[in-house]
């Protein structure tokens, strides 16, 4: 159901020294205050954004606020391209031989006006989930030795209750006429993807004996700049009762590092809660057409081929 409103939960953040995370996206809203948790944590947080000096502000605010603990890197990673995709993964890998969690954050909403990549994908389809796709598979050699069978390590898919309006339009995903889309119903359409990809993944990852988790997340109706192009950046009035950045985190940090949720992988998370997933995500015909899609779009022979 899309719910606009959601009681906020609560998570105690308990030390989790040496553990290593990247959060996409980290440099501001939501991913800012994930960042700033995980720190909390005592983890080691790599921060991705496109803009390496707004990363480098969020660490400088969050230690003037007087977390200490932790350990943080900025790192630039621009998800509108897949190029730099992979040039962060090789970095990540040149620099780490294991990363324990990855939080896939980074998004766009509604853009004000219709705008293909450089890739050839409209905005919010190579934003907000092919290139994440794309880094899970790049990045999975260090999550599989990151993992343990008594601590799994843990990809996190922030995506939204948005999924339950969303369908897969693969004739729009094909060809990206931006006459058969509006940018709600592709906003929808991506974190859609989004969810039916942690349920693929989970699948997969468990035939192959990987110990990983994958888990896809709707953080809340949070008050955050994603809005900013929307016109509920000029009735702010509509904005109240919802979550703040810090309680939009919360869920995201729940999946990311609970121990009620080891061995419970591919599920859907709201308000620290597991909730039922559109019946679309479901059909596993079509969840397979949209992996296969998916790999095609990034050029990926084998989602597995770098292990």
């Amino acid at each position: 159901m899309f719910v606009l409103f959601g009681s906020y939960s609560f998570l105690d953040l308990f030390p989790k020294p040496n553990r290593i995370a990247i959060v996409t996206g980290g440099s501001r809203g939501i991913g800012a205050k994930v960042v700033k948790q995980l720190l909390q944590c005592d983890m080691e947080v790599i921060l991705a954004c496109r803009v390496i000096s707004l990363g480098e502000n969020i660490i400088h605010q969050i230690r003037e606020s007087g977390v200490t603990s932790g350990r943080a890197k900025v790192y630039k990673l621009d998800n509108s391209s897949l190029e730099s995709v992979k040039k962060f993964a090789k970095q990540i890998k040149a620099d780490y031989d294991k990363i324990h969690v990855l939080i896939n954050n980074a998004a766009v909403m509604f853009p004000t006006s219709y705008k293909n990549t450089e890739d050839g994908y409209e905005e919010q389809w190579m934003i907000n989930y092919l290139s994440h796709f794309l880094l899970m598979s790049l990045l999975l050699p260090l999550l599989k030795t990151g993992g343990h069978p008594e601590e799994c390590s843990r990809i996190v898919n922030v995506t939204s209750c948005a999924h339950d309006l969303g369908t897969i339009n693969f004739d729009y995903i094909n060809n990206f006429d931006k006459k058969i889309l509006c940018r709600h119903d592709s906003y929808g359409q991506s974190k859609l993807a989004q969810t039916m990809s942690t349920i693929t993944l989970q699948k997969l990852f468990k035939n192959k004996s990987l110990n990983i988790l994958v888990y896809s997340v709707h953080p809340g109706i949070v008050k955050t700049d994603l809005f900013q192009d929307t016109v509920l950046a000029w009735n702010k009035w509509l904005m109240v009762g919802w979550k703040t950045a810090d309680q939009g985190a919360t869920p995201v940090i729940y999946a990311a590092i609970s121990k009620d949720l080891e061995k419970k992988g591919g599920i859907y998370i709201s308000n620290c809660k597991e909730m039922a997933v559109p019946s679309l995500a479901l059909e596993e015909e079509v969840r397979e057409r949209l992996f296969e899609l998916s790999l095609k779009q990034t050029h990926l022979k084998n989602f597995f081929q770098y292990l």
